[in-house]
């Protein structure tokens, strides 16, 4: 087991498979935990890094081996668990995040912010997300629903978020929105303005003081919502 990997040879060729890993060097990573292995078979923690190894050179079905001889000395590694219901929910990809290679999630005061989801959904429908993923801002009555790009829902922006955003987006500002945490316990979304309204004056989409009030919108406009605008991260200024 893990607690008695305590020689120093072992140590050292733990700490290399992990450096391997954060360099994403995966077939050295591969090569050390297998090496591990040879001396303790049963260690939970290289199981689950050569599994993850496994999946991001496309190998899933040695990923899903290794995952599942943790389960067989672990029956509840939350680990192996939740990297088994990635596999199964992306069987193209594995574990593989093709998005983490274009996103940041630098907040810029007043156009762009990290906010949470509100009764979001199960969790099984976030296993099949990833972080950096594009996401899309509906209309849902008095409420902004977040839905993925297959219109699965996710969950819904707080009352306060949504209320400004729906007003602004009757005005013509854009967004791109993306997934911040796939936790389904704590889900987030990264919220960024991509283009305000001139005749709005650059009024800003998440301001400091959130009881700051919207300028009234010009007279004789329809106050029923029409469909939201949404901003496509994959095309346009992305592109």
């Amino acid at each position: 087991m893990a607690s008695s990997m305590n020689n120093d040879s072992t140590h050292d060729l733990t700490q290399e498979a992990i450096k391997a890993a954060v360099s994403k060097n995966w077939n050295e990573a591969i090569s050390l935990n297998t090496k591990i292995l040879e001396t303790y078979p049963d260690d939970i923690s290289t199981l689950n890094r050569l599994g993850i190894s496994y999946s991001m050179i496309g190998k899933n079905k040695k990923a899903e081996e290794n995952f599942n001889k943790v389960l067989k000395i672990d029956i509840h590694n939350p680990i192996a668990k939740n990297n088994l219901v990635r596999l199964k929910a992306n069987k193209t990809t594995g574990l593989l995040n093709p998005f983490t290679q274009t996103v940041s999630f630098i907040e810029e005061p007043g156009k762009s912010k990290v906010v949470p989801l509100v009764n979001q959904a199960e969790p099984k429908i976030f296993s099949a997300l990833n972080i950096g993923e594009p996401v899309e801002l509906e209309n849902c009555k008095h409420k902004v629903k977040v839905s993925d790009m297959k219109n699965i829902f996710i969950g819904y922006l707080p009352d306060n978020i949504s209320h400004r955003l729906l007003q602004l987006l009757k005005s013509g500002y854009k967004y791109k929105t993306v997934m911040k945490s796939v936790n389904p316990k704590t889900p987030q979304v990264f919220i960024q303005e991509m283009h305000a309204a001139k005749r709005l004056k650059g009024v800003p989409s998440f301001p400091l003081d959130d009881n700051e009030i919207l300028p009234s919108l010009s007279a004789g406009e329809s106050s029923e919502l029409p469909p939201l605008e949404i901003y496509d991260p994959l095309m346009g200024e992305e592109s």
